[in-house]
């Protein structure tokens, strides 16, 4: 269904163990994201589309960005970065009403901006 994701996936854990110098099996990674093993294994062998959830706990474990992990899902299949960005920013208490923060206006333009250039390229 994903093989590119799930290549940067296999990738990913290919790279923590490299820099840990010890194995980091499916089980180890789904512990760390908080997410099962069987959701791993899915997404690997490219079963299963990444949710919003699981993409951004990706990009905050690896420090990748969300555009990295996005990139080859399809348009269809991809929530878009403003939404991911609006999530994790309520999640996080920056925003709670309608009053939006100057600092989070400028966080929503740079994710505005992100699909504005994933949708011309």
């Amino acid at each position: 269904m994903n093989k590119l994701f799930s290549e940067k996936l296999k990738k990913y854990r290919k790279e923590l163990e490299v820099k840990r110098n010890e194995k980091v099996g499916q089980v180890r990674l789904a512990e760390e994201l908080g997410i099962s093993k069987g959701a791993i294994g899915n997404l690997e062998n490219g079963e299963r589309v990444p949710s919003k959830k699981i993409l951004v706990k990706l990009a905050e474990h690896s420090k990748k960005s969300l555009s990295y992990w996005m990139d080859g899902v399809e348009e269809y299949e991809a929530p878009n970065s403003v939404d991911l960005v609006l999530d994790k920013m309520i999640e996080k208490g920056l925003i709670t009403d309608t009053d939006i923060s100057d600092e989070a206006w400028e966080i929503i333009k740079k994710a505005v901006l992100l699909e504005i250039e994933r949708k011309i390229r």
